[in-house]
């Protein structure tokens, strides 16, 4: 018989599901504004790639991070950290897949640990969605760091709402020249064009945010900034 848990747990994958389906029929797919390439970090990862990463690291100052584990285990799964770079290059994106990792002896797995020693060395900027603390402490059975680390990080998350909340009072306040004089400056929600009864208007949503004390998903934020659908099909799959 199903406890209150699961029946919980069960009834909030349901909605996860639902809310995706619906950002999925009603915007178009969120589309990145630079380029990246994808590597994945794990038992078959070539030396050749990992040389050339901690070569990329060495120059690289700031990194966007953020953590998965497995949906239905809530075990650790996967770190995946974006180079943030000025090089006339697309910018790696790592997948580092906690499952498939090398013994914590092999030359590869300690040139892992090279690669995370200057991610979070002392002069990179983290940023993440979320307190990076808090993503990272489940994974230190991994043992491809220690904590704590001694980067400088940002709770982008916690930035958004503020902003966010400023951009709207900014926005309603303001006439419509007024708005097309600083349309460089700000970003064009489309939320509210959508009907109400699928999509909060723009407003409600940021009311209820900050009435609720709720702190804005990723997903939800892109469709109320950009009016794009970020899927996380990927990370809802059991």
């Amino acid at each position: 018989m199903p406890t209150k848990k699961s029946l919980k747990n069960r009834r909030r994958f349901e909605h996860k599901n639902e809310k995706e389906l619906t950002y999925e029929e009603l915007f178009p797919p969120y589309e990145p504004l630079y380029k990246y390439c994808i590597y994945f970090i794990n038992e078959v990862t070539s030396e050749e790639e990992i040389n050339y990463l901690i070569t990329i690291a060495q120059t690289t100052t700031h990194f966007v991070i953020d953590t998965e584990c497995n949906c239905t285990s809530k075990t650790p799964a996967l770190i995946q950290i974006y180079f943030v770079t000025s090089l006339n290059i697309a910018s790696p994106l790592l997948l580092v897949e906690i499952d498939f990792l090398p013994h914590y002896s092999s030359s590869l797995f300690l040139k892992f640990k090279e690669l995370f020693d200057y991610i979070f060395s002392l002069r990179s900027i983290l940023y993440s969605w979320g307190f990076i603390s808090d993503e990272l402490n489940r994974f230190l059975p991994c043992k491809l760091f220690s904590l704590p680390i001694r980067t400088t990080n940002y709770n982008t998350q916690g930035h958004f709402k503020s902003w966010f909340n400023q951009w709207i009072k900014k926005y309603y306040s303001s006439s419509p020249d007024n708005i097309n004089e600083d349309v460089n400056d700000i970003v064009i929600i489309n939320a509210p064009a959508y009907d109400p009864t699928l999509i909060l208007p723009t407003q409600l949503m940021n009311d209820k945010k900050f009435s609720s004390g709720e702190t804005w998903s990723l997903q939800d934020a892109v469709v109320y900034t950009f009016g794009q659908y970020l899927s996380k099909r990927e990370t809802l799959r059991r």
